[in-house]
């Protein structure tokens, strides 16, 4: 059914519920899972006299969370490759599915009041404006609530 899987990933807990279910669905498949992590300027930008830089500090936590999101998936049987890019979350994701031709997107939902979604959005709910494919909001159910092993745990887990 599904071939190529494209994951908004950031290592938040909803990110992890999302590897978790893009996990199940890829290894029912036999997809490709492609992990896709976002940095957004407008959020990170250092701005020094008149110049402005995404801090390289951030660039390496986020490919320590990506690769580590591709290791799982690798442990589990998946095939899964990351890639990392800059500029607005809705518009790399919605790009990135149309290059892969993915054939779904999975996003974590992260919970928001109703002014915080108003005032920040929904990444998920931008991307059905344009869906280039079939989407996937992953939520945590109650049942599954401590189901997600923290990113940590599996690095430390590994080194042992």
């Amino acid at each position: 059914m599904y071939q190529r899987i494209l994951l908004a990933f950031d290592g938040s807990p909803d990110g992890r519920e999302a590897l978790v279910q893009a996990e199940s669905l890829a290894l029912a498949c036999g997809a490709t899972v492609h992990l896709l992590a976002i940095i957004d300027p407008s959020e990170s930008m250092l701005v020094v006299e008149a110049m402005s830089f995404t801090p390289d500090n951030q660039r390496f936590v986020v490919q320590i969370v990506l690769d580590e999101g591709v290791k799982r998936l690798r442990r589990a049987g998946c095939t899964a490759i990351s890639e990392l890019k800059y500029g607005r979350p809705t518009e790399q994701i919605i790009l990135s599915a149309r290059e892969i031709d993915a054939d779904l997107i999975v996003v974590g939902h992260r919970d928001q009041g109703t002014l915080a979604r108003w005032l920040n959005g929904s990444v998920g709910g931008s991307i059905l404006h344009q869906p280039p494919c079939s989407l996937l909001v992953a939520v945590k159910s109650e049942r599954r609530s401590n189901n997600v092993t923290p990113i940590q745990q599996l690095t430390e887990r590994g080194r042992r």
